[in-house]
């Protein structure tokens, strides 16, 4: 993608998406499993597919570093993946921003789970229309929860879901 082509869609995104608001929450339908399943590179030149996590819970963040509801959900999804990656849970930042910007974000901020470098088709595939977005699969790959903007009682209602989901 041209760099200038990369900016307007990143502009586009800060100024008619990015949202602090109260979180709109969309219901997902039962038994929509891993069907939106993709494969991307993480800043680590590790290659993740999605149908390949099947049997964790995985919970896929996009984010870009320069939406500040983002940031402020980054440290619950740090604490989140502490406390259950050894549980079978997963994080996986999928970064909307350049790589560079993104690398040294998650130096800073010792984001210890995979980023992974999205992209235009993979935030399509998600309908994703702003940022943050958050998606949640079972064991089973069943899509369970996606919710998109930041709220501050996120993380109490994340924490009991993810236990529940990971006792299944």
């Amino acid at each position: 993608m041209k760099l200038k082509n990369w900016i307007i869609f990143i502009s586009a995104l800060l100024l008619l998406f990015c949202s602090s608001r109260e979180p709109a929450k969309k219901k997902v339908s039962e038994g929509s499993g891993m069907k939106n399943d993709f494969t991307l590179k993480s800043l680590d030149n590790q290659t993740y597919t999605l149908s390949q996590l099947r049997g964790k819970v995985v919970l896929l963040d996009f984010w870009a570093t320069w939406c500040p509801p983002c940031k402020k959900s980054i440290p619950i999804f740090i604490k989140l993946y502490n406390k259950y990656k050894e549980k079978g849970f997963m994080v996986l930042g999928i970064g909307l921003d350049e790589e560079e910007a993104l690398r040294n974000y998650q130096s800073q901020v010792k984001i210890p789970y995979p980023i992974l470098l999205g992209n235009k088709k993979v935030a399509k595939l998600y309908d994703v229309s702003a940022i943050p977005t958050m998606v949640i699969y079972d064991k089973k790959g069943k899509l369970v929860k996606r919710q998109v903007g930041m709220s501050p009682e996120l993380e109490g209602q994340l924490d009991t879901f993810i236990d529940s989901l990971l006792s299944e």
